[in-house]
């Protein structure tokens, strides 16, 4: 694999601030605490939703500000307020993001089995005509059903029985069937419906955020590969925007080899592939993290990748690189040394374990 110059980005106090802002990210891998977050109401800085602006379309991203909106929880402070109106809490996507809810609550209702990813993909063009708004769509839905700390209306207010609150209306457990394809339980055990709504086999029931991972990273590949995201970095700055912004640009420039043309595909697929090394390579060891499970949430990392390529028109033809966990220091993330396997995406089997 060629590698470039590292860029004047890479100084040790822009390294520091990168570690320092990456920490505490939702990049991170999963926390101990139970995952969905009971909370009474979505945190004032959200503001009031008005009207819908009419169909939820994002016709272009920006590299930097789609990174930097899929690095952090949404009540972070660290994303600006314009980012996150833009991908999440417009009006129009805020109704489209609820309608989704309301779907999948009347298909559970119905007696439903629990959906792929591309079954909820085909859900969520119900309410949008664009493939990767769809995608982003899916991501934001899902990650407010597995962590919580969203605007969207979803809270978890008892275990014991198992009730959810959404749009002011109870959603008790005990009152909807049970399909025998549905898991009663979340990853780590506790009481939960998120495998009750998502297949608890497609991609494994190792973690909620497998789900919203796999969709982030068919969004950026998406948008990458159709020419829709102004790509590039942020430029030279400290704050949270540009060292990450800047950290994900050199990851998306240091992993292209020269061996392939340079296409808005391939440039796509670096883009989900630096998110995915990222995280690995910074949050791999987190809470007693291993290469194995970094190993398989690449792998879904890839997969996601792979799907957003295909709405795109193309074939994942490049190879994907998984990093050694907790290889990034505070000088950033060398690609080339950081490397521990290569992933040829035509030999790697669907969902689940590697």
């Amino acid at each position: 694999m060629a590698s470039v110059t590292c860029k004047p980005f890479w100084t040790r106090a822009s390294a520091l601030l990168l570690t320092a802002a990456l920490l505490g990210g939702c990049w991170g891998g999963p926390n101990l605490s139970p995952l969905e977050i009971v909370t009474v109401e979505p945190p004032p800085e959200f503001g009031p939703i008005g009207p819908p602006s009419g169909v939820a379309t994002l016709e272009r991203v920006s590299q930097t500000e789609l990174s930097i909106f899929f690095s952090q929880y949404e009540d972070d402070s660290d994303i600006p307020a314009d980012v996150l109106q833009r991908y999440l809490t417009d009006p129009a996507m805020m109704a489209a993001q609820t309608a989704m809810i309301n779907d999948l609550i009347d298909h559970v209702q119905a007696g439903g089995a629990p959906l792929t990813p591309q079954e909820l993909y085909q859900q969520a063009l119900a309410h949008t005509d664009d493939p990767g708004t769809a995608l982003i769509l899916c991501h934001n839905v899902l990650k407010a059903m597995a962590r919580g700390r969203s605007p969207i209306p979803w809270e978890k207010t008892s275990e014991q029985p198992l009730v959810y609150l959404f749009e002011g209306q109870e959603v008790n457990a005990a009152e909807l069937p049970l399909h025998p394809d549905a898991a009663t339980t979340g990853s780590r055990g506790q009481p939960s419906l998120f495998y009750r709504f998502f297949s608890p086999t497609a991609l494994g029931r190792y973690d909620e955020g497998d789900w919203y991972h796999y969709f982030l990273e068919a969004a950026t590949a998406y948008y990458g590969a159709t020419g829709r995201a102004d790509t590039g970095g942020p430029g030279l700055g400290f704050d949270y925007y540009h060292v990450v912004g800047g950290a994900v640009d050199d990851t998306i420039n240091q992993m292209r080899d020269s061996g392939y043309e340079d296409t808005p595909a391939y440039r796509g697929w670096r883009w989900a592939n630096a998110l995915s090394f990222l995280e690995e390579a910074f949050y791999g060891t987190d809470f007693g993290g291993t290469q194995e499970e970094a190993g398989r949430e690449a792998r879904d990392h890839m997969r996601g990748a792979i799907f957003g390529l295909s709405l795109a028109g193309y074939e994942a033809d490049w190879p994907w690189l998984v990093p050694r966990i907790g290889s990034a220091s505070s000088t950033g993330v060398d690609v080339s040394e950081a490397t521990y396997e290569t992933l040829d995406p035509a030999t790697v089997p669907e969902g689940g374990s590697p």
